[in-house]
């Protein structure tokens, strides 16, 4: 018999779960707002050991105008080379990893979560402009804003860094205790391909159609200042800018607007803060007018992440910083072994033991993720700085290579048993 499951958040992995719980169970996302696939918004990376489980379950990067990536620079504040290396992750990890910008995602994972014909079982119910108010964990039920109820089997909370369900998972402790920030922020800004192409200095990023990837420049030699800039193709057209340095007076604008982006920072501020640091070339990436600033965050690792009838997943149970490309993946990895556990299961009954599983798949490899991230954007914690640093090379052959919640289970198990403890 199916469970009834309702999951909280229409995002990267609300739907990209309902995409998967849809093929043997009855599914209710609950999204806070209206979902709009067609804005101009931020850009990310699919890389290879999430790319592979949603081109298995039957996603189409032709659907999300994505596009290979095939490079990676590091150049230095006057834009000379130090590095370009090719990134070819399906010769050196079994699977390709593309550019997108993610509203193109959503529409795709909108797609794999409601199609009527492409995907197995019935569609998931998608409830728009439905923003959870509160959650009893206990009874497995969901209250919205505006006093609606559902109720289900399991709750899944994909329901962001920000999270209500992780409240109730935590037994009514404050909400934000688990929210950390780094005294890191990030300018962002888009830049159309055609500004780059009148830009010599800039060619080895004019073309993505052949040659698409990801450039980082240091203020310094080396990587121990926070200042820095990071430019990524999100299509043919277009290319994202990240500069990143220390919050400074934007520390009191996040918090007294109790908000992580700060919306249309003058350009002026954003050059007087890169201009000694950098050559024109990557300074004129941000003479634009729309400028955003983002607080960079992560959560720090709790001991469990569901509690009776309630589960989280991606930001709401792990939210990672930005500098390793992982969040969204990480985050479609926890979709599709939550959909591999709960295939067979037909009791609520059984759901805990499942429940189990997962946490057992997931929680070490996505704080190992979150630590590597932290060492890349050189905000370790004290905690972090108790360990070996994680080399590059052994990063991308344990995350890159991943391929499913089956045969990490698998391998999960051939370990334990010659640990003589099993599971």
């Amino acid at each position: 018999m199916p469970l009834k499951l309702i999951i909280c958040g229409g995002g990267i992995g609300g739907l990209a779960a309902a995409g998967y719980l849809r093929a043997k169970h009855q599914v209710t996302v609950l999204e806070r707002g209206t979902l709009d696939f067609t804005r101009d918004d931020y850009g990310l990376s699919i890389v290879s050991n999430s790319f592979n489980l949603l081109q298995k379950a039957g996603i189409k990067p032709e659907n999300m105008d994505a596009i290979v990536m095939t490079h990676l620079w590091l150049r230095g504040p006057n834009n000379e080379e130090v590095l370009t290396k090719h990134f070819d992750t399906t010769a050196r990890y079994g699977g390709p990893s593309v550019l997108v910008k993610r509203a193109k995602l959503l529409g795709e994972l909108w797609r794999f979560a409601t199609s009527k014909t492409d995907f197995a079982g019935e569609p998931a119910e998608i409830v728009e402009n439905a923003k959870v108010a509160r959650v009893d964990v206990d009874a497995g039920h969901v209250w919205t804003q505006d006093g609606r109820q559902f109720s289900g089997d399991l709750i899944v909370g994909a329901d962001g860094i920000n999270s209500v369900v992780r409240n109730a998972v935590l037994a009514g402790q404050d909400v934000t205790s688990p929210i950390r920030n780094h005294d890191t922020m990030a300018f962002m800004a888009q830049v159309p391909i055609d500004e780059i192409r009148s830009n010599p200095d800039l060619v080895y990023l004019s073309d993505p159609k052949t040659c698409a990837g990801l450039c980082s420049a240091h203020a310094i030699s080396g990587s121990q200042l926070h200042k820095r800039i990071l430019t990524y193709h999100t299509s043919a057209h277009s290319l994202q800018v990240v500069a990143y340095t220390s919050e400074k007076e934007f520390d009191q604008k996040f918090n007294s607007s109790r908000t992580a982006i700060i919306k249309d920072v003058p350009v002026s501020r954003v050059l007087e803060e890169f201009v000694p640091d950098f050559t024109d070339s990557f300074i004129n990436l941000l003479r634009h007018s729309k400028i955003d600033a983002w607080r960079i965050r992560d959560v720090a690792p709790m001991d469990s992440w569901w509690s009776g009838k309630a589960l989280l997943i991606g930001d709401a149970a792990h939210a990672v910083t930005p500098h390793a490309g992982q969040g969204c993946n990480i985050t479609i990895e926890d979709a599709e072994a939550l959909g591999y556990l709960l295939k067979d299961v037909e009791s609520p009954e059984v759901i805990p033991a499942a429940l189990q599983d997962f946490m057992l798949l997931r929680k070490d490899r996505v704080e190992y993720v979150a630590r590597r991230s932290r060492e890349i954007g050189n905000i370790r914690t004290e905690d972090d700085k108790t360990k070996e640093p994680i080399l590059s090379e052994e990063f991308s052959m344990k995350i890159y290579t991943y391929q499913g919640a089956e045969r990490a289970l698998i391998a999960l198990k051939l370990t334990m048993d010659a640990k003589g403890l099993g599971i």
